[in-house]
């Protein structure tokens, strides 16, 4: 199997009874491939480096319109931008769903009655 480099956000950690750690990591949106390849590693003894990025960069880069980037993809990149500039208050991932279920309630708002 091939090594996989990318960005991740750890996002929760959890103490367990033998004092190992339990990690939940998101990655950025995926191809069906590269999800594959992750799906093949699962029960499978890794070496995992954490390196911390010093720049302020996004894990989801917004790119110009002409990006290959699907209209969610972009959303989502959006909004990272949004909690950052907030102050990062909780995760990014509460703060997507919540933000989502705004813009969902807005639209659905709209619907004939």
């Amino acid at each position: 199997m091939k090594a996989i480099h990318l960005k991740t956000i750890i996002t929760s950690i959890r103490s367990k009874v033998d004092h190992s750690l339990g990690l939940s990591i998101s990655t950025p949106e995926l191809t069906v491939e590269e999800s594959a390849e992750f799906m093949r590693l699962q029960g499978i003894e890794c070496e995992t480096l954490f390196d911390p990025l010093t720049t302020k960069e996004p894990p989801h880069e917004v790119k110009s319109e002409i990006s290959q980037k699907t209209q969610s993809q972009r959303l989502r990149s959006v909004l990272f931008i949004l909690w950052e500039q907030r102050g990062k208050k909780g995760t990014f991932e509460d703060f997507y769903r919540d933000r989502m279920e705004e813009i969902i309630n807005a639209i659905k708002n709209k619907f004939d009655k």
